[in-house]
C-alpha cells in the first residue's frame, strides 16, 4: 500500500467521525433555532430583545474564536472540541432554567463559547489533513452541520406544538450529551506540520511579497465570511418571529428554517468540491449575488411561497460561501498558523452576529420587520465588486504540497 492510500485510510474515518459529531452537536442547536425566538416572545421580548440575544452570541464568539483557535494549535484539536461540548451543555441548562430574557442571553453567550472552540478546531484539522482539497472536505463538514438543521428545525415545530415551547431545550440537552460522548470516543488528533513546513522560527523572517498577497486573500475570506454570516445572524434570531407575524404556525416556522438549511446542505456538498476544481472566485461571486436577491425576496411581502424561496436562496448562498471561504484561507496560510487563521475567520463571523443582532433588532422595531433582510441584500451588493477586484484566481503563499 502506498503512502497516499495510507493517508486516505486514516483521514476518511476521522472525517466521518467528526462529521457525525458535527451533525449530532448541531442537531440540538437546530432544534432550538425556531424555539428560542418564540420562547423569548412568550417571556415578553420584542425585536430589540431578540437582537440582544443574537448580539450576545456574537460578542462571545467574536472575542473568543482567536484565542481558542490559537489554543487548538497548542493544546490539540480534540481538547478544544471536548471543551466546546461541555460549554454547550452548561448553556443548555441556562436555557432550561431561564425565566426571563436575561437567562436566555446568558445561555446564548455560553453557547457561543462552545462554538468559538468548536469551529476553529474543526476547520484547522480539515486544513491540515486535506490541504488544497480543504474546500471539498469542509463541504462535507458543513453539509453535516446543515443537515442537522434540516432535520432539527422541522422537528422543533412538531415538538413545540405537541409538548410546548420548553420541549426543544430538553432535546437540546440530550443531543449535547450525545455529542460529548461521541467526542470522548473519537481518537485524539495531534497537530502535525505538513512536509515543507517552515517551522515556527520562520515566522521571524521578513515578510515577502507572497506573504503579503496571501494575507490579502485571507482578509477577503474574512470579509466574505462577515457578509454571509450577517445574513445568518439575521435569519436565526428574527425569521421565526417574522414568519409568525406573517401568519405562520410553529410547524410552518420549523419547515421554513428547514428550507434554509436544506439549501445549505446541497450547496455545501457541491460548492466545496467545485471551488477546489474551478477556483474560489467562480463560487463566491454568484453566491453573493444570489444572497442579495434572496434578501429582497424575504423582505418584500409577496406571500408564503416567496418567503420560502427567499429563505431557501439565503441558505444556498451561505452553503456555497462557507466551505469556499475555508478553502480560500487554507490556500493561503502556513501550517503552523491554521488554528489562529480559522479563529480570525470565525471572529469576523462573530462580529457579523453582533451587528446583525443590534442593528437588525433596532431597524425591525423602528421601521419594520422586513428591513433587516434588505440590509442583508445591500451588504452583499456592496461586497461583491470588492471581492471581484481583489480575489486571486490561484493560491499564493502556500507552504505545503
Amino acid at each position: 500500500m502506498n503512502d497516499d492510500a495510507k493517508i486516505t485510510d486514516h483521514v476518511v474515518p476521522q472525517l466521518v467521525r467528526l462529521s457525525l459529531v458535527a451533525f449530532v452537536f448541531n442537531l440540538g442547536g437546530a432544534i432550538i433555532a425556531p424555539a428560542l425566538p418564540l420562547y423569548a416572545r412568550a417571556l415578553g421580548a420584542d425585536y430589540r430583545d431578540l437582537g440582544l440575544i443574537g448580539a450576545a452570541y456574537g460578542i462571545a464568539y467574536a472575542g473568543l474564536t482567536i484565542p481558542l483557535g490559537r489554543a487548538s494549535d497548542r493544546l490539540g484539536r480534540r481538547i478544544l472540541l471536548l471543551f466546546s461540548a461541555m460549554a454547550m451543555a452548561v448553556a443548555t441548562a441556562c436555557y432550561l432554567l431561564a425565566r426571563g430574557v436575561f437567562g436566555l442571553i446568558l445561555g446564548k453567550f455560553l453557547e457561543a463559547v462552545g462554538w468559538a472552540a468548536f469551529w476553529p478546531a474543526l476547520q484547522a484539522w480539515v486544513a491540515e489533513e486535506f490541504g488544497r482539497r480543504a474546500g471539498r472536505a469542509m463541504g462535507v463538514g458543513y453539509g453535516a452541520y446543515a443537515a442537522a438543521y434540516v432535520v432539527g428545525s422541522p422537528a422543533a415545530g412538531f415538538a413545540m406544538e405537541a409538548a410546548g415551547l420548553r420541549a426543544p431545550f430538553v432535546l437540546y440537552l440530550c443531543t449535547t450529551l450525545a455529542a460529548l460522548g461521541l467526542l470522548l470516543a473519537t481518537p485524539g488528533h495531534r497537530t502535525r506540520p505538513d512536509r515543507g513546513d517552515p517551522k515556527p522560527a520562520s515566522r521571524r523572517t521578513p515578510r515577502t511579497a507572497r506573504d503579503v498577497a496571501a494575507r490579502r486573500q485571507r482578509v477577503l475570506a474574512y470579509g466574505t465570511g462577515f457578509v454571509y454570516v450577517y445574513a445568518l445572524g439575521t435569519v436565526l434570531p428574527f425569521l421565526p418571529a417574522y414568519a409568525t407575524d406573517r401568519g405562520f404556525t410553529p410547524r410552518a416556522v420549523g419547515l421554513l428554517l428547514g428550507a434554509y438549511w436544506g439549501g445549505r446542505v446541497v450547496a455545501s456538498f457541491i460548492a466545496g468540491r467545485l471551488s477546489d476544481r474551478w477556483g474560489r472566485r467562480a463560487i463566491l461571486m454568484p453566491a453573493l449575488l444570489g444572497s442579495a436577491l434572496a434578501g429582497i425576496l424575504v423582505a418584500v411581502p409577496l406571500g408564503p411561497a416567496m418567503l420560502f424561496l427567499g429563505t431557501l436562496g439565503l441558505g444556498v448562498a451561505a452553503g456555497a460561501c462557507a466551505p469556499t471561504c475555508v478553502g480560500l484561507i487554507a490556500d493561503h496560510v502556513a501550517p503552523a498558523d491554521r488554528g489562529i487563521a480559522m479563529g480570525l475567520f470565525e471572529s469576523a463571523c462573530g462580529v457579523a452576529f453582533i451587528l446583525a443582532g443590534f442593528l437588525g433588532g433596532q431597524v425591525a422595531f423602528a421601521i419594520g420587520p422586513g428591513v433587516p433582510y434588505l440590509l442583508v441584500g445591500g451588504l452583499a451588493v456592496l461586497w461583491t465588486p470588492i471581492l471581484a477586484l481583489r480575489i486571486s484566481s490561484h493560491p499564493v503563499g502556500r507552504t505545503d504540497a
